[in-house]
């Protein structure tokens, strides 16, 4: 056989090949937006409510954060944040959790569903969201799982990662007890040894977010008490300040 072309069927069974480790709906989007952009699909949360994301893929990532939203928002909380990230190396999966209503113009689809079935969304309710995110996931791809979560969302992200192995990093931006008691986060936590990154801001750290770290284990655990201006929860990304590229500078260096 001529070498040429040998070597011509070669290169084409290689570059027809998907390199991907997405299945299912992960791949249908990775094949279908360019980098840094995201296509949305639903999965089923553990008592069948649908739950909306964007996923934002990135074939050559290893790893792939589920971004959870704070209270009173959606998923569009990160359409800023994880464009930067997927830019960074990793893959983003952006949650509407059913506790919720609307970010940065981008309406909270779960939220929506949940008052439209009669479903509960107070914060822990949105807790089963996260947990099926994780599982599907888990099902359609082999990247390293990391869980980010903003406000009461952080605050499930830190507990749910106590209870789920497939967990290998945490990020919480400004985790308080905001659940149904006042000990329900710090009594969850103890255990918890896993990397985690912490920040909060200046005018809430040492009331909301220390009480939160006070309780977790230290080893692996980076803490950044933000100076100057901030905001609560992931909000505070929002803004091209001094204050935001610290925190983005601290954060890539734990990731």
């Amino acid at each position: 056989m001529n070498k040429l072309f040998y070597f011509t069927i070669i290169a084409v069974v290689l570059c027809s090949c998907n390199t991907s480790t997405d299945k299912g709906k992960l791949a249908e989007v990775s094949n279908n937006v360019e980098l840094g952009q995201a296509g949305t699909f639903k999965f089923l949360a553990f008592d069948s409510l649908e739950v909306t994301a964007d996923y934002y893929p990135n074939e050559a990532a290893e790893s792939l954060i589920i971004l959870c939203h704070q209270g009173g928002f959606s998923r569009g909380a990160y359409k800023d944040i994880a464009p930067r990230l997927v830019d960074s190396g990793f893959a983003c999966l952006a949650l509407d959790l059913r506790s919720g209503n609307m970010a940065q113009e981008i309406l909270n689809e779960t939220a929506n569903r949940a008052r439209e079935n009669g479903k509960a969304s107070t914060y822990i309710d949105a807790k089963q969201d996260i947990e099926a995110a994780i599982n599907y996931v888990a099902s359609n791809s082999t990247k390293n799982i990391y869980l980010w979560g903003s406000s009461y969302s952080a605050s499930l992200a830190l507990i749910i990662a106590n209870e789920d192995d497939r967990i290998q990093k945490v990020v919480a931006f400004s985790p308080g007890e905001f659940l149904s008691n006042q000990e329900q986060v710090r009594s969850s936590i103890g255990n918890l040894s896993k990397p985690i990154f912490i920040t909060g801001s200046k005018g809430e750290y040492d009331i909301i977010v220390k009480p939160i770290v006070d309780a977790l284990n230290k080893n692996n655990l980076i803490t950044l008490k933000q100076d100057g201006s901030g905001n609560h929860g992931t909000k505070t990304l929002w803004s091209d300040n001094t204050n935001t590229a610290n925190i983005y500078e601290k954060l890539f260096e734990f990731l």
